[in-house]
């Protein structure tokens, strides 16, 4: 009889753990809506709390995406030196389309001939996204001697692959959710979608919108991919094994580098999200620090990462503040001048690491050539500067204790560089 009773106890405790979990999976019916799947997981970093809300499926993902997004605001905290603001992470499920294809999918439709201009301007807004979000995950694994790159199709990666969403991709992705991302009903639903369903408000309370793949996306995806890049086709037995142990050796390289652009991707959104801190430039060369410092660079790094990210990223703020003291100008080129005074500026420059390069005049026009490239046209700016022919690289000559000019300073954007006069004996 006892042994009847904990039978009955050991299957009702099991039953009811099994009933829990249903629960807390919550399996799509006609009952539940998007927000039902929301679990506020807030973040505390230096006594403040971050509002994080997780969009999930099951507890495990949950988890992962809650774990993610918490290493990375952390880092995002230190270089905006406050809270980002509230935030959503959606994590996708095995099996659903990514949104960079229902993205296409709506951009294709929007801008068909006869598609109404508010979803044509909208679209080029989303697409101006796309673009940027493109950008960002290409990148480079190799080492630092650049020996080991990665034979890998980045745009064969793509699924694995988190992307920001603005609030109108927000709303395309609900409402590829509520038609169960069903392609046919999908595109018939684009075909009458207006641009004041894009417009909805129902994710106005966050700041920023994160879509994360399921982690398990990427083994899918390198299982599919590696196998194509070490690919053995009639290869002997020796060669085919040593394809093999080229994929064993890589597998991990990729997963860790790609995991790092992940976390760079949504550490780029977030402060992307909260551009009055930071000015465009300063948060792509930030962006591009972080996912540098979580870069395998040849070898998986087993240090921690997050503290790693900070320090990466603190120097690449002093960075632009002292950029911002002296910032990049384009300059006009001068309506007039006096050749006779650019005689001295002629000659060849150069600095270790760097290709020497060479400033000259040719039938009454200047050109700046580096190594054996093809010359570019500068323009005289006034003083010491030229401009290049194509607006975006100046010149400053800077003299000497000699007639002539020791140093040249070039730059373009954020790079700047002085290289020195090379004499003939040099």
């Amino acid at each position: 009889m006892y042994r009847t009773i904990h039978l009955l106890c050991s299957f009702s405790t099991a039953l009811a753990l099994a009933f829990s979990s249903v629960l807390s999976a919550k399996p799509k019916n006609s009952d539940l809506v998007f927000e039902d799947f929301y679990e506020l997981e807030p973040f505390q970093v230096v006594g403040d709390e971050i509002p994080i809300t997780v969009f999930a499926r099951s507890g495990g993902d949950r988890r992962y995406a809650t774990q993610f997004a918490h290493k990375v605001v952390e880092v995002a905290y230190d270089t905006l030196e406050k809270s980002p603001g509230p935030g959503l992470v959606i994590i996708g499920k095995s099996g659903e389309p990514h949104p960079i294809t229902l993205l296409e999918s709506f951009m294709a439709k929007a801008k068909r001939d006869g598609a109404p201009v508010e979803l044509r301007q909208i679209a080029n807004e989303l697409e101006e996204s796309v673009s940027k979000w493109r950008e960002k995950i290409d990148f480079d694994m190799g080492d630092d001697e650049g020996e080991e790159e990665m034979p890998i199709d980045i745009n064969k990666l793509i699924d694995a692959f988190p992307i920001p969403l603005p609030h109108m991709a927000a709303q395309l992705y609900l409402l590829a959710w509520e038609l169960d991302f069903d392609p046919e009903r999908f595109d018939l639903r684009l075909s009458e979608l207006t641009a004041d369903e894009l417009k909805q408000q129902n994710f106005h309370e966050f700041r920023w919108i994160f879509y994360l793949p399921p982690k398990n996306t990427l083994n899918k995806v390198l299982k599919e991919v590696l196998p194509l890049a070490f690919d053995a086709g009639d290869l002997g037995p020796v060669k085919r094994a040593l394809a093999r142990a080229a994929i064993a050796t890589f597998k991990p390289l990729i997963k860790d580098a790609v995991e790092g652009l992940r976390k760079g991707v949504l550490y780029w959104s977030v402060l992307s999200a909260n551009e009055a801190s930071f000015n465009e430039g300063d948060i792509e060369l930030l962006a591009s620090k972080y996912i540098e410092s979580q870069m395998p660079r040849g070898k998986i790094l087993g240090s921690d990462k997050t503290e790693r990210g900070i320090e990466w990223t603190r120097d690449q703020k002093a960075k632009n503040r002292e950029y911002a003291k002296d910032p990049f100008v384009v300059l006009e080129p001068a309506t007039s001048f006096d050749p006779e005074k650019f005689a001295p500026f002629f000659g060849r420059y150069g600095d270790e690491g760097h290709r020497n390069k060479r400033f000259f005049e040719k039938d009454g026009s200047y050109f700046w050539q580096e190594g054996d490239d093809d010359p570019i046209e500068y323009l005289p700016a006034g003083g010491l500067f030229f401009v290049s022919s194509q607006r975006d690289i100046t010149l400053q000559f800077i003299p000497g204790e000699t007639s002539s000019y020791s140093k040249v300073e070039l730059r373009k954007g954020r790079f700047r560089h002085t290289f020195n006069r090379l004499f003939e004996t040099e």
